[in-house]
């Protein structure tokens, strides 16, 4: 079952007319699928909003059609101080259309509704982890300390970029208490009511890391070696992570992901580009087999990959979703091997300009959501279907 987590802010919030300024935007959101969409993301770039100046951005709102204030987030991409575009959340029932007002406001308003978040952030008390998560999932990967430490023999090092779980069965945020209580011996290897990471990455790809393909043959780039947070909730959290060149019959390949997590997700973007002497044409994103007992499945018309295995008393669902169109090739072998790091599933993709974006991500039994395999490949189908068809939005100036 899942908790519930409030924060009530003691200042009252006084609803007030989004009109204070003759300039506002209607925004129009068009969901023309048959499929509800549950905390749809919708995303407003502030260079289609002429009117407002860039030191006005940090002071626009978004207000709903009963005049009642929308939690937005401003993100800065590039990070040149200047903020690039807003987003918000909306539910949208099948060939729904909603209207939104964008306008801006002498004073910022805060909203006293229940406070989820999305985070990120390096975690140096823990080697160098970097970790991420919202209201669903959280998961971590390996920083370049934790590779120095397995090249000098020590305890605690690994050479992985694979992408670890950790199973959350709350909606608040869990990453810097289970660390925190790490370190006084309170293990987050153990379940204390609120989850546990039980999930094993090793050398595989855990859960959607990615490994660069040439002749049939994967090649898995180390540990990463620098980071940069680019924004960091309520809504979105994004972040890069660069790795040490890949060596492919000697020539090298240089790999950049940024991640983008949103809330009410069980599935974070990973967005991939290479720099590299040659052109490459393929990367494989995998699901680790662990054990092999689990079931895989994979629709490749829809472009997504599926793997259904005991967990900690319970089942997990893990994941990939690729544009359909991009895919080359899916391999379902689940024999495992002596040789960890090829203990996958797989899902190729090709890439474009040397770039390629997949989601990947978890569903958690204990966590209520899934109850079975069929029920996370549901998940799976039905967020193909979505990512493939986004909201339509139009933008008009009143």
């Amino acid at each position: 079952m899942k908790h519930h987590f409030f924060i009530l802010f003691i200042t009252c919030f006084s609803l007030i007319s989004c009109q204070e300024t003759d300039t506002f935007y209607t925004i129009t959101t068009v969901n023309d699928t048959k499929l509800k969409r549950e905390k749809e993301t919708i995303e407003i770039q502030l260079k289609n909003l002429p009117e407002f100046s860039k030191e006005e951005y940090n002071n626009l709102s978004i207000f709903d059609t009963k005049n009642n204030l929308v939690l937005s987030q401003l993100i800065d991409i590039d990070q040149d101080s200047i903020q690039d575009y807003i987003i918000f959340q909306t539910d949208f029932n099948p060939n729904e259309t909603k209207k939104f007002t964008l306008t801006y406001q002498k004073e910022v308003q805060i909203n006293n509704k229940i406070d989820l978040r999305t985070f990120c952030r390096i975690v140096p008390e823990r080697i160098d982890d970097f970790a991420w998560e919202n209201d669903k999932v959280a998961f971590r990967t390996y920083g370049p300390k934790c590779q120095q430490l397995f090249e000098e023999g020590k305890p605690g090092g690994l050479i992985s970029s694979g992408i670890d779980c950790w199973t959350k069965k709350v909606n608040y945020p869990i990453i810097n208490k289970w660390y925190a209580n790490h370190q006084k011996g309170v293990s987050y290897h153990e379940d204390h009511g609120e989850g546990l990471d039980a999930y094993h990455v090793g050398t595989t790809r855990g859960c959607g890391g990615i490994a660069l393909v040439n002749n049939n043959t994967h090649f898995l780039s180390e540990n990463f070696v620098s980071w940069k947070v680019l924004a960091n909730g309520p809504i979105r959290s994004i972040f890069e992570l660069k790795y040490p060149p890949v060596v492919i019959d000697n020539m090298h390949a240089t790999e950049t992901k940024r991640i983008t997590l949103d809330l009410g997700s069980n599935l974070y973007h990973c967005s991939v580009s290479y720099k590299s002497e040659n052109t490459l044409d393929t990367i494989a994103i995998g699901v680790t087999l662990h054990k092999g007992k689990g079931k895989a499945n994979s629709n490749k018309a829809e472009g997504w990959l599926s793997y259904w295995e005991p967990y900690a008393n319970s089942n997990l669902g893990t994941g990939v979703i690729v544009t359909p169109k991009s895919v080359s090739n899916i391999v379902l072998d689940t024999i495992i091997k002596e040789d960890e790091s090829l203990n996958n599933i797989w899902i190729h993709s090709k890439l474009i300009h040397q770039s390629a974006s997949y989601w990947s991500g978890y569903g958690w039994q204990s966590a209520g959501d899934f109850n079975s395999a069929q029920e996370w490949e549901n998940y799976l189908s039905k967020q193909s279907k979505l990512k493939n068809n986004s909201i339509k939005i139009q933008i008009s100036k009143n």
